[in-house]
């Protein structure tokens, strides 16, 4: 169990699924394509790379991530499992955002809203079956909304709560993931009383790890 992966499949996925506009996270997206010969790693064509999100790698079949790749989002490349040959379609989004796995500073403006946090608040972890070779994780993930308005912070909440119904068991990480818990709207602390917040807690199971 890696919780930097665990998180950045869960960004990645919230920000494919279009939870806010693409005008609202203010990013643009990008088509890269050409032809692989046995490339173990591709690095997409944005400079500098700013590569918020990468929405499908398709080579031949749609590509599953984790599975078949992983992307280094700070640098833009692309690792696969195994190396690739034939031509490629990837789709991606760069830009700025409003979807990140940490809290947004005290010191933004209600422009810079609303936005989009995610991280992980507890880790469960036990032996799983005899003699002590593999353990089991459930891994509690907490996303929480923030806007000036209630309404919209309550349609947000439930477009969440419908993808993990609808992706339960399409994740790479975690295997199967279920929304646990709904919070009320509050107002959130030092935003001086403009941005609310309200949260929304999944669970994420059967992450398995050998010794």
């Amino acid at each position: 169990m890696n919780i930097t992966h665990i998180k950045q499949e869960q960004t990645n996925f919230l920000r494919n699924s279009d939870v806010f506009t693409i005008t609202q996270r203010g990013v643009t997206t990008k088509t890269d394509t050409g032809t692989f010969a046995s490339a173990s790693t591709y690095t997409l064509s944005t400079s500098p790379t700013i590569c918020k999100n990468v929405r499908s790698v398709t080579r031949g079949s749609l590509l599953n991530y984790g599975e078949d790749y992983t992307v280094n989002f700070l640098t833009g490349v692309i690792t696969f499992t195994t190396a690739q040959t034939g031509s490629y379609t990837i789709i991606y989004d760069y830009g700025t955002d409003k979807i990140y796995p940490d809290f947004p500073r005290d010191d933004l403006t209600i422009n810079s809203y609303p936005r989009i946090a995610l991280d992980v608040i507890n880790v469960s972890m036990d032996s799983f079956g005899i003699g002590g070779s593999q353990f089991i994780s459930n891994v509690a993930i907490t996303i929480v909304v923030f806007d000036d308005n209630s309404d919209d912070l309550d349609s947000y909440i439930n477009t969440i709560k419908e993808l993990y119904v609808t992706n339960a068991k399409n994740f790479y990480y975690l295997k199967f993931i279920k929304p646990t818990f709904i919070g009320p709207t509050i107002n959130s602390p030092d935003k001086k009383n403009e941005i609310m917040q309200k949260n929304i807690d999944i669970l994420g199971m059967f992450a398995v790890d050998s010794a």
